[in-house]
């Protein structure tokens, strides 16, 4: 075989594979844009986060880690949960202390043991140190 024909080959080859490449990477990227979901798709929609309805910042958006830069999201300033493009918290996080306040008093009002308003306690602990009953 003569040493044009080989380079031939060898383009051919090498054309195909990158193609391919993205090919792939345009399917991945069409999937996770008609399902709303993945690391993949684009979001042409205005994101809201999905925890507290605060919308995603439109103009100019400073991502907080690597993952906001390379996948796209951002840190939600009323909730401060990291969302992805899509407005869903991303897994493994920690609730920030705001919603573990808030899910305990969601707790105490499903039981039905709602606590007496605060006035009200301080009212009754001054009542008690007036009559020297306090601990």
């Amino acid at each position: 075989m003569s040493a044009d024909l080989m380079g031939t080959i060898a383009a051919i080859a090498f054309s195909v594979l990158i193609f391919g490449l993205i090919a792939v990477g345009a399917g991945f990227v069409i999937r996770d844009s008609i399902r709303r979901r993945g690391n993949w798709g684009w979001n042409f929609k205005q994101a809201i986060c999905t925890q507290c309805g605060t919308p995603m910042p439109m103009m100019f958006r400073k991502p907080t880690s690597w993952r906001q830069a390379m996948w796209g999201g951002w840190t939600c300033a009323e909730c401060g949960f990291e969302l992805d493009k899509w407005g869903r918290p991303i897994e493994g996080q920690d609730a920030p202390a705001k919603w573990n306040v808030l899910r305990a008093v969601e707790e105490v009002e499903k039981k039905g043991q709602r606590p007496p308003p605060r006035d009200e306690r301080i009212r009754e602990m001054n009542d008690q140190t007036q009559r020297g009953d306090a601990p």
